[in-house]
């Protein structure tokens, strides 16, 4: 009967020692993915004219229509200058005339200062803020769906953003505990 009970035990400890090692190498490996995210270029709507690119940090994943997935609901990016060709264009166009002269002053446009916010019309999730002077932003959102980017209030284009695997397994943790 001992013999019984010291086996059942050690398949008991076995399958606990196990079972933690797969949800910490899930939880690494998820983090992995969450800490070392990649930089994809957000395509802009024809309509955006302005010389800027916005690269996001995101998963490596694109939804159905090639857009950039977020893993988690904070979308961290940077605004980058556009080729030095696409300046001519601020110059005789419309809104262009502070970047076009920032960048003829120092050989690069102006990336701080410009607001960005990124909304999702349907549940009202909007949050916004100014890039610093290296063009970087952070912003947290409620709601893992499409968002719209909008640059300066001009509409720029979308990201997907999505609960992670990881955000799922630490809340599980989190109300175990």
């Amino acid at each position: 009967m001992n013999n019984i009970k010291l086996f059942i035990l050690a398949v008991l400890f076995f399958a606990v020692v196990t079972a933690v090692g797969q949800e910490k190498r899930q939880l690494n490996s998820t983090n992995d993915m969450v800490n070392n995210p990649v930089r994809s270029k957000i395509s802009a709507v024809g309509s955006f004219k302005q010389p800027l690119t916005i690269e996001i940090f995101s998963s490596k994943e694109k939804d159905n229509q090639n857009r950039a997935v977020v893993n988690g609901l904070t979308v961290k990016g940077v605004i980058v200058s556009a080729a030095v060709s696409s300046v001519g264009n601020l110059a005789g166009g419309a809104g262009g005339g502070a970047a076009a002269a920032s960048y003829a002053a120092t050989g690069r446009s102006a990336n701080g200062k410009i607001k960005i916010t990124i909304s999702q019309a349907e549940t009202g999730d909007e949050a916004s803020t100014f890039t610093d002077e290296q063009g970087n932003f952070l912003l947290t959102l409620s709601h893992d769906t499409l968002h719209t980017i909008y640059v300066n209030g001009v509409e720029y284009g979308q990201v997907k953003l999505m609960k992670t695997k990881h955000d799922t397994v630490k809340n599980s943790i989190n109300n175990v505990r």
